[in-house]
């Protein structure tokens, strides 16, 4: 680690000039903890600002209160290495107030699905609020700009030489209030949590609630999500504790049961499973109809709705209307009076109340300790008012939340690691092992439950996160989550010496998380080994391990997977399991893939209706097959299509992974006569094959690039990040 030189250079370009008043800790601890506080913040809200330090070092971190009327990012980064130099060790930091927000660029590979066009789109809506600058301290940047309205965002650009995976050197958080009144907010706030922070609190209380649209709806999903927080949370399921697992299909009222539960004051934690924007969280669907009524109503309103937005498009509604009506062959009085003040009235208030908005919050008290918002944008602190701040910082007693502030994939693991909060985890410990570019705390990161582990698992994670020993040893521990935690930690120690081991963890071990722990460190490696337990992973008894294998598959672009996935596809119970598993047949090969399904659906029982499974799946993969032979890969090399529907073709491949394509963008990449452009966002497209058996091809073709010094400059750069993201493997390999 190069942080003490990273601090020298910082100093060098004169980022540090400012006066900072640093406040040094009142108690010593064995590590540190830093409060950052712009001034006029600080001046404002002193004394609940030391109430809350004095809180914090009761529970065992000496504080630091850093205060300054920051002018960059780079001030803040800097005082907060110079702290981690020091002693005693920081663990994490704090960010109260106006502190300058980062917005990244050229980082979207650290993400888990946001893939915005940053040549297309305004950089407010292209960038991902991150702090990732701020507690990854080996990340490399470039500044661009300072936002020329809000002053406390700083456009950066990650450089190519930069390292190409988050691992988090401190945990932070932000103490950013949602609305008007931040100071008296923040005041607010800082006393209950320093109160709350002398409580005893165990976990015996919880819901997970998954929403409409979630992982394809997938019962399977659902149902061992269960299994594998019983894992994790075992006082859960015993008397004494109480889990309820929700669904939004239960009831065409949970959006009020949602905000009975979240105001239950036994609640310790809450985790949210949906689709979600800045304001609001997307709860319901629309009612499924019981009878004949009904189904009339809901066709009733399905069609006002298109002929609504027909007429917002500014199409002619009357022709609308006669499309509809004959389309779906239903009476035209059906389609009467869609504009009446009276039914978008009705219709609105119908839609309002599938979902919870910004003003359903202000209005309960919220009691759970700590929120996971597995949704997209609630955690959007750049903007004066978000969803996760206002379950934070408002009526309630939630200390802690975890958001996002882009849109994320559902197929990510929001799990992992969460049992070490039954342990005594600080929350900010638990995020540190979590690295993604979008995902923040809202709310005091130092905040624990109690716990009755024999392990300070706080100082380990701290002291001992280079101690082999001390992992070694938890290996063999009884507690899965333990056992979950070492496998992480000995694989980052021993890397390929732990190959083995690994391979046998997964084959033996009775626990789901461990089981997808080790597979995930063997994805890590992506070795022979890998490869070959995708073949037995892929039968899985845990939903989410199939789902993953099934995807992996794909990644890797071995052919002979192709009967094990055309198995799945047609036998597997989880919806998304079979998603995925027939997005990867089509990055096989989607030819060779359907002569595989007819084969497979001869030899299936005589019930199955086979005849229509082959039509449709026929349709499918000859859309495919037409989509990447006839559109895709022709139009890329096009000479008469606009740069801009070239690029956008280009960029299709860092969702839709074609390993077909493969040779055919490196081809693409290496014209001398083609646009620098197009060739800068073929290589960058490239770079998202991390699995892929054809990896060494694009590292050569890298490097034939880098060592061209006829090159234009932008397109180097890009080859340069593209080998950096392809040597060190995907930012987290269960979102590739």
């Amino acid at each position: 680690m190069k942080t003490k030189l990273i601090l020298v250079v910082l100093i060098l370009f004169g980022t540090c000039t400012a006066q900072v008043n640093i406040i040094k800790p009142v108690k010593i601890q064995p590590t540190s903890f830093a409060i950052v506080i712009d001034k006029d913040t600080y001046d404002k809200t002193k004394d609940a600002i030391y109430t809350y330090r004095d809180a914090v070092e009761l529970d065992g971190l000496s504080t630091f209160i850093i205060v300054n009327d920051w002018k960059s990012p780079e001030e803040v980064k800097a005082e907060l290495i110079k702290l981690y130099n020091g002693e005693p060790k920081l663990e994490g930091a704090v960010f109260i107030g106006d502190i300058p927000i980062v917005m990244i660029r050229n980082g979207q590979h650290m993400a888990s699905a946001f893939k915005m066009d940053e040549d297309r789109y305004a950089w407010n809506r292209s960038s991902v609020t991150s702090d990732r600058f701020y507690d990854d301290f080996d990340l490399k940047f470039k500044f661009l700009k300072q936002d020329s309205i809000d002053r406390h965002i700083f456009y950066y650009s990650i450089l190519p030489e930069s390292p190409q995976r988050i691992e988090k050197e401190i945990y932070t958080a932000r103490i950013k209030p949602s609305g008007s009144n931040k100071n008296e907010s923040i005041k607010k706030y800082l006393y209950r949590v320093s109160k709350q922070k002398l409580e005893q609190n165990f976990i015996d209380n919880a819901f997970v609630f998954t929403g409409h649209g979630y992982n394809s709806e997938s019962l399977s999903s659902w149902s061992d999500e269960k299994l594998a927080l019983r894992e994790q949370f075992p006082t859960l399921f015993v008397p004494g504790g109480r889990i309820k697992n929700l669904d939004f299909a239960m009831s065409p009222e949970m959006k009020e049961i949602l905000l009975t539960e979240v105001q239950n004051k036994d609640l310790d934690f809450a985790i949210f499973h949906a689709h979600g924007a800045e304001d609001l969280q997307y709860i319901n669907n629309l009612p499924l109809a019981r009878n004949p009524n009904e189904n009339i109503e809901a066709i009733k309103l399905f069609m006002r709705s298109k002929i609504r937005t027909a007429e917002s498009r500014k199409q002619d509604t009357t022709k609308a209307k006669e499309y509809y009506a004959k389309e779906y062959n239903i009476p035209t009085s059906w389609l009467d009076g869609i504009f009446s003040d009276s039914l978008i009235k009705s219709d609105s208030l119908l839609d309002y109340n599938l979902d919870i908005h910004i003003e359903d919050v202000r209005s309960i008290s919220p009691q759970a300790k700590f929120i996971m918002f597995d949704e997209c944008f609630n955690g959007s602190f750049q903007l004066d008012e978000y969803i996760a701040g206002e379950y934070v910082f408002g009526n309630g007693n939630v200390i802690v939340a975890d958001a996002n502030s882009v849109n994320v994939l559902q197929d990510k693991w929001p799990d992992e690691f969460i049992g070490l909060l039954d342990q005594g985890v600080r929350v900010g410990n638990w995020h540190k092992q979590r690295n993604l570019i979008e995902n923040h705390l809202i709310g005091d990161p130092t905040f624990h439950f109690s716990t009755h582990s024999k392990y300070d698992l706080n100082k380990m994670l701290v002291f001992d996160n280079d101690n082999l020993e001390a992992w070694q040893k938890l290996l063999k521990s009884d507690e899965s989550v333990l056992r979950d935690l070492a496998v992480r930690k000995v694989f980052r120690l021993t890397k390929e010496k732990f190959e083995n081991e690994l391979v046998k963890i997964y084959e033996t071990d009775p626990s789901f998380n461990v089981r997808m722990h080790s597979l995930k460190c063997l994805a890590e490696l992506n070795k022979s080994s890998f490869h070959e337990i995708l073949r037995k992973s892929i039968n899985d008894p845990y939903e989410f391990i199939r789902r993953k294998s099934a995807e992996w598959m794909g990644e890797v672009g071995d052919t002979s997977y192709i009967p094990l996935l055309v198995h799945t596809i047609l036998t597997d119970e989880s919806e998304r399991v079979t998603f995925n598993g027939k997005s990867s047949l089509e990055y096989l090969g989607a030819s060779a893939s359907f002569r595989e399904i007819e084969k497979e659906l001869d030899e299936m029982p005589v019930n199955v209706p086979k005849d229509k499974l082959l039509k449709l799946m026929k349709a499918s993969y000859d859309r495919s097959n037409e989509w990447l032979y006839k559109e895709l890969i022709p139009q890329i090399f096009s000479d008469t299509l606009k740069l801009k529907a070239r690029l956008s073709q280009i960029r299709t491949f860092r969702n839709y992974r074609f390993i077909n394509a493969i040779p055919e963008m490196i081809k693409l990449a290496l014209m001398k006569n083609e646009n620098a452009i197009v060739r800068t966002n073929t290589i960058e497209a490239l770079g998202w094959y991390t699995f892929s058996l054809q990896k060494d091809n694009i590292l050569a073709a890298c490097d034939v690039i880098i060592k061209d010094k006829s090159n234009p400059n932008e397109l180097v750069q890009e080859a340069i990040r593209t080998k950096n993201r392809l040597i060190t493997g995907a930012n987290d390999v269960v979102l590739p």
